[in-house]
This record gives structure tokens, sequence and C-alpha cells, in this order.
């Protein structure tokens, strides 16, 4: 289903970010924090001194089905493959500063979206397949004198019907035992539509009266190192979004056409585009921990609280226990549930009143009551030496490494049927 894709895309992007605006600091992560913060910080043109420029190349697949598209009302296909190959790139600059660059491609096709054309005999919808083209750009400085640090970053993404940038940027203060950080971040997100409304409404009538959705999120965020064993990171955000938060291709249909489910003729006058209010506010909190059992394995949970002025109040809560197998070898099962409640304007398939007419409706199910599952493994395969090494071709007189594997799988199903399979490889190298 094209939304749920969408949906996907903007909160792995809010995650990267809110992540990312808290990791700037150090590029490794929570766990080498503390350790690499006490090295001594010089400010050098030396390129013998620099870090090792880091690359991968990541490989993802998605696939899903269910029988709740909101494309058509609420009951129907919502099967969807996604590809997305994508780079990392982390650049030093010098001792104090990096450039972060993420680039990559979403290549998918949708039964769903297909169906935008629904009540055509020949269904050509443009939506049926399509690519998503991205780009993130992220600059992040450390300042020696007081132990601060800044980032600033950009991004760009472009495909069919949809045009985004987004700007943002963030501060972390650290404490002078380096234990303890506290991060404001804020972020500004603009996604330009093209209105493309459902075959049978493309009357010249104009449903949605904008076509521009903007996001501003400001967060904050403080992580603590506990002794040797435990970590934690609480955050907390607040997201604004105004403008265009309906979709032009999501149709509902009202009681009157409840007796007409599986009449395609007579459904094709009884549709409507969605409407949902256009403005949204959505406040997550969050906290983190990781905690070493011992040598062998490490605790790592979340739980986070969500709520929104759309009536959605939501828990989500994931334990992962990485598991050193050997010096070289990472094993990591984890698991993942999620429970929501219904949006105010969410009503399944022909339960709209058409005598009593809400000012707002949708029958997508990702606004709907459901609880979810997730569980999968993830593998790690990183020797001290390498998996092998070749010529720079970034830097003169420098060994490059091909310096690690990982894969990771997952299986996530909803209480509303939806089911999906999500698989993703990572290719480390250093040069």
């Amino acid at each position: 289903m094209r939304m749920q894709l969408k949906n996907l895309f903007t909160a792995l992007f809010l995650l990267s970010v809110s992540v990312s605006s808290f990791a700037q600091t150090n590029k490794n992560s929570l766990d080498d924090r503390q350790e690499e913060s006490r090295k001594q910080v010089k400010t050098t043109t030396d390129q013998s001194d620099f870090k090792d420029v880091e690359v991968n190349f990541l490989l993802n697949y998605y696939n899903q089905d269910g029988d709740h598209s909101p494309v058509t009302g609420g009951r129907g296909t919502e099967q969807l493959d996604n590809i997305a190959p994508s780079f990392v790139v982390h650049v030093p600059m010098d001792s104090l500063s990096n450039l972060d660059l993420n680039f990559g491609i979403d290549i998918y096709s949708s039964a769903s979206t297909n169906n935008i054309d629904y009540f055509e005999t020949h269904k050509t919808s443009a939506s049926s397949s399509d690519s998503r083209a991205h780009i993130n750009v992220a600059y992040s400085h450390n300042l020696p004198k007081s132990g601060n640090a800044y980032s600033a970053l950009a991004g760009f993404s472009k495909e069919f019907d949809v045009t985004s940038y987004h700007l943002g940027g963030s501060y972390t203060i650290n404490s002078k035992d380096l234990n303890r950080s506290l991060t404001l971040d804020g972020l500004y997100m603009s996604d330009s539509w093209k209105l493309l409304y459902p075959f049978e409404l493309r009357t010249g009538t104009k449903w949605l009266k904008d076509d521009v959705r903007t996001t501003m999120k400001l967060g904050l965020s403080y992580s603590q190192v506990f002794g040797k064993r435990l970590q934690a990171l609480f955050s907390a955000e607040l997201v604004s979004q105004t403008g265009l938060l309906s979709t032009p291709f999501h149709r509902v249909f009202f009681d009157d056409a409840f007796a007409f489910a599986d009449n395609k003729s007579a459904l094709r006058s009884l549709s409507h585009v969605e409407m949902l209010d256009d403005n949204r506010l959505k406040i997550p909190i969050s906290m983190r921990w990781s905690y070493y059992l011992n040598d062998f394995m490490r605790v790592k949970a979340f739980y986070r609280f969500y709520t929104d002025n759309w009536g959605i109040t939501a828990h989500t809560a994931s334990i992962e226990l990485p598991m050193m197998i050997s010096s070289s070898f990472i094993v990591s099962p984890f698991y993942r549930y999620h429970t929501q409640t219904a949006a105010d304007d969410f009503f399944e398939f022909g339960t709209v009143s058409v005598s009593n007419t809400p000012q707002f409706y949708t029958s997508d199910h990702d606004l709907s009551d459901f609880n979810s599952h997730k569980v999968g493994l993830g593998l790690q395969y990183s020797p001290l030496m390498g998996i092998g090494n070749f010529k720079s071709l970034v830097r003169k007189n420098r060994i490059a490494q091909f310096k690690s594997i990982g894969l990771r799988t997952a299986y996530y199903k909803r209480s509303d049927g939806l089911h999906a399979w999500l698989v993703s490889l990572d290719f480390g190298f250093t040069f």
C-alpha cells in the first residue's frame, strides 16, 4: 500500500534524524562513546592522522500483503514490494569535524496503488510502480574548549507525486567526565504533492485545498553511562504537521455503499476522497537501555509512549539480545510489540454516515485500533583484521578494508491481517 510505504519512509527518516542528532557528537555507538571521547582531541591538517573514511552499502528488501487498502476504501489488496539500495558514507574532515552522506533509491511496485484507477477496465495507474531517490547530508563538529558539539543536516527526496526536502540541526552539551550528555535537536520538512485523485473523482473539483505538507520537530534527549554495565538514553519530541495530511488517492465509502461492497459498477459513483484534519501534533517519549550481562551477552531494551491530537495513543516495547559467539561473530535476536488506539476519524468500509457526515473521515487502517508483533534476527561478521584488503581508491598509500558483513531479517504481523517480511544486508568498508 502506497501510503503505508510513505509512512514507513517518514517514520524511518524521523527515527534516523532523532538518533543521528544524538550520535553525531561521536560516530561510534553509545557503547564506545565513553572510551572514544576520553582520547585527546587535537586539530590537524595532516591527512595521515585522519581516521578512515567509512562506507556502508545497504540493500533492503520489504514485502507486505493484507486486505485493507485505503486506496479502495479499506478493503482490497495491500500487496507491495520494495527494494532499497543505499550508501552511508562517514568522512572525517579533521579530528574535530565529520561529514556524513546517505543516498540511495527505493524501487517499489504496489498492487494497492495500481487500484487508484480501480474502476477502469484497463488500469494504467502511474503509481503501480515507482521509485524514490533520496540524499541526506550531515555535518558535525566538536568544540574542544567546552567539550560540546553541534551538527547541521539537509536532505532531498523525489518520487512521482512527492518532492521533499528537510533542514535540521542539533547541539549537544557533554559533562566534564563525558558520562552524561544533553542534546537539543530540530527539524523542518516540506513535502510537495501532486494531487492524484481516484480516477472516477477527477472531475475538475479541487477536493483538497492544500498540496504541501509541513513537518516541524523539536527533540530533547539525555544520555548517561551508569558504570561499566548500564547505559541509558531518554528522549522526548514534539512533532507538528500542517497542510496536506490527507492522501489524495485514498477512497472512503459511506454507509450507502455498504450493500454494494462487491458491486464495482455501483461503487463507482459512491466513492469519496479521504478527508483529514490539516493539523496534527505528535508527542513520542522513549527510553533506551543497554546492559552488559557478561562478556557473552548484552540486553538492549526500548519503550516508547506516543500520543497525538487525532486520538491515537500507542505503546511500543522491544528487546534485543546481542550475543558474541566469537570475537568476530555476533548474533542478535529481537522482538518488538506495538499497540495503539484508533484515530477519532477512522471508519471501517461503509460505516461513515451519509445523513450525519462528519467533517473528517478515513478508512486507512494505519490509523485504526491494532496491535502488532515483529520478531527477527541480526547477524554480524566483523573480523579484527577485516574480511579482505585492497588498495584504497580515496587516499594514496593507504590500504582499504572490507570490514564487515551484516544481515538482519524480520517478520511483521498486525492484528488486522497485514503481514510483512524485511531483509537487510550491510557491507562495511574503510578507505
